[in-house]
């Protein structure tokens, strides 16, 4: 998603493995340190691209008629 490079895919993805695999164990305090400093810059990163397909989705209604 290069339209949305200020996002941390790779470190997302290696996170989400890690937890599904268990790769070397994963500790709560690095799991806890993510919900508490990253989380919420996630989720409003993820609003701004639900966002922004929602008016994809309407312009390209809107040229169609």
């Amino acid at each position: 998603m290069k339209k949305y490079s200020n996002i941390e895919w790779n470190m997302i993805k290696g996170l989400r493995n890690r937890i599904v695999h268990d790769y070397d164990g994963i500790s709560l305090k690095s799991i806890w340190f993510v919900l508490e400093n990253d989380l919420e810059q996630l989720k409003e990163d993820i609003q701004m691209i639900i966002d922004d397909d929602k008016k994809e989705k309407q312009k390209d209604e809107s040229s169609e008629n």
